[in-house]
């Protein structure tokens, strides 16, 4: 392994970039560790790994099962405790993989020496695809699953800012006038759901174009865990992204792709850093390439 390999592949020595929702913190190499954290957010996605830096986020959104996204959950939990961190993080994990996380989660517990009289689970919120959930602390933001293809039960997510906004009919009228209204019950106001960060988590390719409202998030996180001409069907058989989907989906949706960065992740850990740049810059098409970054 090069020198370069040992470095991106340190799940500690977290990635930073800044965007214009939220910087973002984390690591996500496959097979190694995946988590992403959006401090500005307070929210994090996947716990593969748990470093202090994680600690403060009080929502944190489970994508499916594997190890390398899920085994630091409790870890999570526990190192805010010893802490004293006294608010509880909750955990948005997929409804059909909730059951099994309680026992993972218990026995996991118990493996630990907790008693069965002292053990209490976390706050676990299980969610639907297509289910808008405020998040717990952070009333203006909400979490919306949506199915994605992979290898087990699994899914992506997009996190909206929640707002009101005054009514086109309204937006004239003086600030006597929308008193008025307001006294005399009219609801002059209307909900409003921007789109700031989407992330696909682990999926095929084909996960883009089956959602591909993911492409007006300011941000999207999308995996591409395989970069080489003859390697599309080795991604279909693991579940996973080869960057040719990924360009398929931006030609395909032109001008109907909004996002301002394209975040690439969850690269092969067979793949060197330069490796990886080089088959971005060949590959993005020239009008995308302003907008993707590889999270390295």
């Amino acid at each position: 392994m090069t020198t370069e390999s040992k470095y991106i592949h340190n799940a500690l020595k977290q990635v930073r970039l800044t965007t214009s929702v939220s910087s973002v913190q984390g690591f996500s190499i496959s097979g190694l560790a995946t988590y992403m954290q959006f401090p500005e957010l307070d929210f994090c996605v996947d716990m593969g790994e748990c470093p202090l830096s994680a600690t403060p986020m009080n929502h944190v959104f489970l994508t499916h099962a594997h190890g390398d996204h899920a085994r630091c959950l409790m870890r999570h939990h526990s190192l805010r405790k010893m802490m004293g961190v006294e608010r509880d993080s909750v955990y948005y994990i997929p409804k059909s993989i909730s059951d099994g996380a309680k026992a993972w989660i218990k026995a996991e517990a118990m493996f630990e020496g907790v008693g069965e009289a002292k053990f209490r689970y976390p706050e676990i919120e299980p969610v639907k695809a297509m289910e808008r959930i405020p998040l717990r602390y952070r009333k203006d933001l909400v979490l919306e699953p949506f199915e994605v293809k992979h290898s087990i039960p699994a899914m992506g997510a997009t996190l909206y800012l929640h707002k009101r906004k005054l009514k086109d009919e309204y937006l004239g009228k003086t600030p006597a006038e929308i008193i008025e209204l307001r006294t005399s019950g009219v609801e002059i106001t209307r909900e409003v759901y921007e789109p700031l960060v989407s992330v696909m988590g682990d999926c095929l390719g084909e996960s883009l174009l089956e959602n591909p409202h993911v492409f007006k998030s300011k941000v999207l996180v999308t995996e591409c865990t395989f970069l080489d001409d003859d390697e599309q069907q080795m991604a279909h058989k693991k579940g996973h992204t080869h960057i040719d989907s990924i360009v398929k989906a931006l030609i395909k949706l032109g001008d109907e792709v909004k996002c301002e960065q394209i975040i690439l992740s969850h690269f092969s850990m067979k793949y060197s850093e330069r490796h990886i740049q080089e088959a971005i810059a060949e590959k993005i098409p020239e009008r995308f390439k302003g907008k993707v970054v590889a999270f390295l």
